[in-house]
């Protein structure tokens, strides 16, 4: 179990976030979006997305880290752009109290033009563990990066982060086939070498023994890379997707669970495995709550995970989405799964900045402003993941619906909500049966965020809303954009097409129903640093409102 220094249990839901990879910065350069690069103009774009960030409650960014965008051959720090902007990421993150977990190899990009010591081919992925040449380059890598002194934070080196809690050597790693080895004669020479050592000849059941013994000896010796070098983060070792036991082999889950990881990490897509032969919309209709609860039961999907043998084990999520799904009810159904396992620590794949967002229309998608129902769920499921205890059992109301504490969700309505009485968030309009399982609103609440209507708040725009409490003096009101959803959730957009538009010219409808508000409450609007009245309608809280703007209500 992960604590703070405190006691406390760690209890962490968070996003990946990217803009240090090329590959994401490419996938907008085909839109034209920065074309030519304007670092500053990048890093502004950053700025407003962690402050989008720190709206939906983030408190955890993960990086994946390419070092064939700041490496050379040798697996040396090539001082450019991505790593400048790698610091910028992480210094950002700790000045907005957020934890940082880092993934150090990957195979994604090649910003320079050519491949460095790691090969952008997927299927060289099993050297990484194998192979004392490339081992010896990415110990090099990896060193130089953690005592990087931060620019951006006076110098402090990256290791010493006060920010960073997780570190994971390898983002999903590769394992060599029997039939795949004799590819690469430096790997074969180390199990030839083994074979040899131990008197035994090559066979099925041989290569299986030395794969969990590499396995193994690898896991332990990142464990003892990261002690040496001082790094106060816990270490991680992914064991992927769900089904990866039936894919991979057992083997290497045995690795892990003898090896001296204290964390292990998974992910988990619903409706990935199904886009192999149906279109986005056929993917994203599909109801997955049975799907979550074949997850925790099936020992070879993440069933595994309630295993005695794991139980030395932390375990956090590295990667989670809904997956080519444009509804809202499956984050608070994913947190209360993964509570279920035992997860402490969830990131969402992949956070897609502010400027870029209105291009987007991918299996990935989440964005404050233009997935609004999405940001609203994400927001719930973070209030479910602080709620739900670890290991409790995990069941729903029926194969459509789940009511718990606190949280009620529907796939037939395509939304979920949360209400502990203080703090209320609805992704769409709340269903009667919503309102009627959940607390009621507290006369002394915090906050609303909404996405539609409620017995509380109606607005006509389509864009997610803030109502914060003012110490019971009144509430602010604060609205997102409008979003114009332009092309089907997963078609494809020509080059410079955007998929969702956001407006912030049309003025909708606002009516405000709490207790204590009405005839002679007032309506403030904020422009140019300036609060002025806002007429109302006779007898209620209903004014017109714009988006993108501030209004304040008097009692």
């Amino acid at each position: 179990m992960l604590l703070f220094e405190d006691g406390a249990e760690v209890n962490l839901l968070g996003v990946n976030f990217q803009p240090a990879l090329s590959w994401e910065y490419n996938r907008m350069k085909h839109h034209g979006v920065h074309s030519p690069m304007d670092l500053d103009a990048y890093k502004a774009m950053i700025d407003e997305a962690y402050d989008e960030l720190q709206l939906m409650g983030c408190n955890l960014i993960r990086i994946h880290l390419s070092p064939g965008d700041i490496c050379d051959d040798e697996g040396n720090l090539v001082e450019n752009q991505w790593l400048d902007l790698t610091d910028y990421v992480l210094a950002k993150a700790e000045e907005y109290g957020m934890y940082t977990y880092i993934a150090f190899l990957n195979t994604l990009g090649a910003a320079r033009g050519k491949e460095t010591f790691v090969s952008t081919r997927d299927e060289t992925k099993p050297i990484w563990m194998v192979d004392p040449e490339f081992m010896a380059k990415a110990d090099g890598y990896i060193h130089q990066l953690l005592n990087r002194k931060n620019r951006y934070r006076g110098g402090v080196k990256i290791k010493n982060s006060p920010a960073l809690a997780l570190v994971e050597p390898i983002n999903e790693p590769g394992y060599f086939k029997r039939d795949e080895i004799d590819a690469y004669p430096q790997c074969f020479a180390i199990y030839q070498g083994w074979l040899d050592a131990g008197g035994k000849t090559d066979s099925a059941e041989s290569y299986t023994a030395w794969r969990t013994a590499n396995t193994k000896q690898y896991i332990n010796r990142m464990v003892k890379f990261f002690k040496d070098e001082e790094v106060a983060a816990v270490m991680s070792w992914s064991l992927e997707w769900p089904r990866m036991m039936e894919w991979t082999g057992e083997d290497v889950f045995e690795a892990a669970a003898e090896s001296d990881a204290e964390i292990v990490s998974i992910c988990l897509y619903p409706g990935q495995s199904e886009s192999r032969n149906k279109s986005p919309k056929e993917v994203g209709d599909i109801n997955y709550l049975q799907m979550l609860q074949k997850v925790v039961d099936t020992p070879t999907y993440h069933g595994w995970l309630l295993e005695d043998r794991f139980k030395g084990k932390a375990r956090i999520v590295y990667e989670f989405e809904t997956y080519w799904n444009s509804s809202s009810y499956l984050y608070p159904a994913m947190a209360k799964q993964l509570r279920a396992l035992g997860i402490q620590a969830a990131a969402m794949w992949t956070y897609i900045l502010p400027g870029q967002a209105e291009y987007v229309a991918v299996a990935h998608n989440l964005n404050l402003k233009t997935t609004p129902n999405k940001a609203a769920a994400f927001m719930a499921a973070s209030e479910v993941m602080r709620s739900e205890p670890r290991f409790q059992k995990y069941t729903t109301s029926s194969k459509t619906e789940d009511y718990f504490k606190n949280t009620a969700l529907s796939y037939e309505e395509g939304c979920s909500a949360f209400s502990d009485g203080k703090t209320l968030i609805y992704s769409e309009s709340m269903p009667k049966d919503f309102v009627a399982h959940l607390p009621a609103l507290a006369d002394d609440f915090d906050c609303i965020v909404g996405h539609g209507n409620s017995p509380y708040a109606k607005y006509g725009g389509t864009g997610l809303y803030f109502i914060d409490s003012q110490n019971g003096r009144g509430v602010t009101v604060s609205i997102m954009p409008d979003v114009d959803v332009l092309l089907p959730y997963g078609q494809r957009n020509e080059k410079g097409e955007k998929a969702v538009a956001l407006t912030v010219d049309n003025t909708h409808p606002f009516e405000l129903n709490l207790p204590g508000y009405g005839r002679v409450s007032k309506v403030y609007r904020k422009a140019d640093r300036k609060w002025t009245p806002v007429k109302t309608s006779p007898g209620r809280v209903r004014f017109d409102a714009k988006p993108g703007e501030e209004y304040a209500v008097k009692k």
